[in-house]
């Protein structure tokens, strides 16, 4: 892990309350685990989040896994490291054989990491670095979140809710939603029948998300949908890392673990809004090709530089 004296300034804890927005004289201490790849345009939006949720008392400390980023990614996270921002070498995510084993590598070597310096924080966010934080939640939203952790002790997770839908299917497990366990295969043999390919996403993907997407909490065994803040001490108990990784989203690896230790659940927070990727949500047939192709050509682009 690399870090530097240039980000002293990037960030500072305030501990004396500010009589203008009520900050309490404490500080609500989060660390972020996030992986980054090509996200080139976002890690600033990001960088200035931390420093938004500083001015209302929290205290933001973050470690970004970087993994091969054909873009400015790691000079930017480079250049703002110091005390609060630190870089993670992931490129050892390459080797796995499919990108559900690639994604438990990663997020597997971020938890390791913060484990072996040891985590100071009372809780951990971890969170997508792309679409997310275009739109991030506001901080008084992520306050009411955490609340709910401190006064709620059945609880191990709060995650984020999305709009116009909740998309995140992959990581969810929920009662009455039985399939998902079977989701990505079932994505990965429809990806071989073009002609039914968008069928598939009516019937199986855009209802389901409608049917999850809902402003009241959400209690379930696992989620994510791109931010989602633990308990510490419990996050610590899990594992990314699975025997069926290859057909298991990491997410739903790791809540599952944990339940399996505390006995907890996690809850789908209302409060917690951040806006869904635009391939990720109901669209008619042309978009839905159209978002695919685009999608696709940018990855020959990146292959290529």
């Amino acid at each position: 892990m690399k870090d530097s004296a240039k980000g002293d300034t990037l960030l500072k804890c305030d501990t004396e309350p500010d009589s203008n927005i009520g900050i309490a004289k404490m500080p609500i201490r989060v660390l972020f685990l996030c992986l980054a790849r090509n996200c080139a345009d976002t890690i600033p939006l990001f960088f200035s989040y931390l420093q938004r949720l500083e001015t209302y008392g929290f205290c933001c400390r973050a470690i970004i896994g970087e993994n091969g980023s054909s873009d400015r990614t790691r000079s930017l996270i480079e250049d703002a490291a110091g005390p609060k921002i630190a870089v993670l070498d992931t490129s050892m995510m390459e080797v796995g054989s499919s990108r559900l084993i690639r994604m438990a590598m990663g997020r597997q070597a971020l938890l390791d990491a913060a484990l072996s310096e040891g985590i100071r924080e009372d809780y951990v966010c971890v969170a997508d670095l792309d679409n997310v934080m275009t739109s991030p939640p506001d901080p008084e939203a992520v306050r009411v979140a955490i609340r709910r952790l401190q006064t709620d002790t059945a609880l191990f997770a709060v995650g984020a809710t999305s709009l116009p839908v909740y998309y995140d299917l992959l990581s969810l497990r929920v009662e009455g939603f039985g399939f998902l366990s079977n989701l990505n295969k079932e994505l990965t043999d429809a990806k071989k029948r073009p002609l039914s390919y968008f069928r598939f996403h009516q019937r199986r993907i855009y209802s389901n998300q409608r049917l999850v997407t809902s402003d009241a909490a959400v209690l379930c065994g696992s989620s994510f949908n791109g931010f989602c803040f633990y308990n510490a001490a419990d996050y610590c108990l899990g594992s990314y890392r699975a025997p069926d990784e290859a057909e298991v989203c990491e997410h739903v690896s790791l809540n599952l673990s944990i339940g399996r230790v505390t006995g907890k659940k996690m809850l789908i927070a209302p409060e917690l809004v951040i806006h869904a990727p635009a391939d990720h949500t109901p669209v008619g047939f042309l978009r839905f090709w159209y978002d695919r192709t685009i999608k696709r050509l940018a990855r020959v682009c990146i292959a290529w530089r």
